[in-house]
């Protein structure tokens, strides 16, 4: 059990990040508004801490950009390399790239957690976990995360 609280704890931001993208698209569209507005109400966001995470949202997304041109680009060289029996040594280069481009994602991730976790509140944080985890966003199998095992 100590494990799975430890384990809550650190992916508590990785939450964050994956549930504070959907509220802000709601934002974003309008049509979510009621949706963002009962989010905060559920969290406890201010609308300056709301603002704040709109804000940070946009920059991850910004920063993020190139990395994801890239990694695109490196993908399709890498398709086209497979089919045209490039040499192992320029397919290493391309799976260099893709590993970079991959560092500088997770790069932005961490940032983007970072300045999430300077917004919110530990009881914001942890509420925001605790919604992911009634959701289905925190659960074992494909889509990776907790699981949570008799033995802990």
């Amino acid at each position: 059990m100590k494990r799975l609280i430890s384990m809550a704890t650190a992916t508590g931001l990785l939450a964050g990040a994956l549930l504070l993208p959907a509220m802000i698209r709601a934002e974003e569209h309008g049509g979510g508004e009621a949706k963002l507005e009962r989010m905060r109400e559920k969290l406890g966001i201010s609308e300056e801490q709301a603002a704040k995470l709109k804000a940070a949202r946009r920059a991850k997304r910004d920063a993020s950009e190139a990395s994801r041109t890239e990694m695109k680009a490196a993908m399709r060289k890498l398709s086209d390399q497979l089919e045209d029996k490039a040499s192992d040594k320029d397919i290493a280069a391309t799976l260099d790239k893709i590993a970079s481009a991959r560092k500088a994602q997770r790069a932005e991730m961490e940032k983007f957690e970072a300045g999430i976790s300077a917004i919110l509140t530990p009881t914001q944080r942890a509420k925001m976990l605790v919604a992911m985890k009634k959701h289905g966003g925190m659960r074992g199998g494909k889509r990776g995360g907790m699981r949570q095992h008799d033995d802990d």
